[in-house]
Formats: structure tokens, C-alpha cells, sequence
């Protein structure tokens, strides 16, 4: 099968979607993504976005470990004063 449309959504892009990424500053690069940071939107590149990506998921693990954490001393101390 014959890949005649691989890419055409970039083709209409200014530049063919490259440019510089707001965030690593990496020049004509793939500018594909949208992404909110500062409170402004702005396009950034494909490593980028996975490592946003990345820091969020690892941010969300820690916070969930850390809520039963904190949740553990404060039972064991109610179970104490009983």
C-alpha cells in the first residue's frame, strides 16, 4: 500500500511545521504540539511534550504515595489516644 499521505498535515503548515521550540529553544525543529506554559499557548517539539509528559506522571506517583503516607500516621495516632 502506497504512503501518498504520510505527512500532509504538516505540509500545510507554515514551514513545513518546523520552527524554534519554545521550551529547549532547539531552531527547525518539528513544532507539532500545543501546550500551555506560563498561561500562554504555545508549540513546542515532540522530546518536549514526553518529557512534560514524563515530570507530570512522576509528579502524580509521588503525590499518590505521599497521600497514604500522610494519611497512616494520623490513623495510628487516633488509634493510640483510644
Amino acid at each position: 500500500m502506497s504512503k501518498a499521505h504520510r505527512g500532509t498535515g504538516i505540509r500545510k503548515e507554515p514551514n513545513h511545521g518546523r520552527g524554534k521550540c519554545a521550551i529547549c529553544g532547539t531552531e527547525q525543529i518539528k513544532i507539532l504540539y500545543e501546550q500551555d506554559v506560563d498561561g500562554k499557548k504555545v508549540k513546542i517539539c515532540k522530546f518536549c511534550k514526553a518529557a512534560l509528559k514524563n515530570k507530570a506522571q512522576k509528579d502524580a506517583r509521588a503525590a499518590k504515595k505521599a497521600a497514604p503516607a500522610a494519611e497512616q500516621p494520623a490513623a495510628a495516632a487516633g488509634e493510640a489516644q483510644a
